[in-house]
């Protein structure tokens, strides 16, 4: 086995069965065999109760995620990927892979944008990209926290927030009579 592939860290299992997630959510292809893919996560933190829930979960093949990022304008995508180049801080990553540090609190415990902590935000996202049954350390794990969240939709045209909104709409629709309270924030798919 590589080095950089490890066992799936259970922050990112199914939140309702508490073991890997299998399927990819848009084609529903099983993922834990030789697929490349992506898991996100996005959370609200209550630092005053010490508690945090989890807003959406989902794992999703490559092959989809090129997929959705085609509904993104050029410009969007351009912007996106210059302000990923200019604020991650890869350093940190390649520092904890280079010691052999695939303890997963540890590179989730700050921002890669922003180095804000998780208790110092009101959202956070989390996101890892696998390999069948294994996680990728090397650019991810991380965490992105609500501030790097606002920066980003900060640069993407009316077209792609409208594109990412319709995949919250159509992948994680609010209960009804929650849905006028749950749609200030604009969904931003890293």
């Amino acid at each position: 086995m590589p080095q950089n592939l490890h066992k799936i860290p259970s922050i990112f299992y199914n939140s309702e069965t508490g073991t890997p997630i299998e399927r990819c959510l848009v084609c529903d292809i099983y993922l834990l065999k030789e697929v490349d893919y992506i898991i996100e996560k996005a959370l609200v933190n209550y630092p005053s109760a010490g508690s945090t829930d989890l807003i959406w979960e989902f794992a999703m093949c490559m092959n989809c995620m090129d997929t959705v990022m085609n509904d993104y304008s050029k410009a969007s995508h351009q912007a996106m990927n210059e302000f990923f180049m200019d604020n991650m801080n890869m350093t940190r990553q390649y520092v904890l892979a280079g010691q052999d540090d695939f303890n997963p609190e540890e590179w989730l415990k700050e921002c890669i944008i922003t180095g804000k902590t998780q208790d110092q935000c009101s959202q956070y996202q989390l996101c890892l990209q696998c390999s069948g049954e294994l996680a990728v350390f090397e650019r991810t794990p991380f965490m992105i926290s609500d501030e790097a969240m606002d920066k980003v939709t900060q640069l993407l045209s009316n077209a792609t927030v409208d594109a990412m909104n319709k995949f919250r709409d159509t992948h994680f629709p609010p209960p009804e009579d929650l849905s006028p309270l749950l749609r200030d924030r604009d969904f931003v798919l890293i």
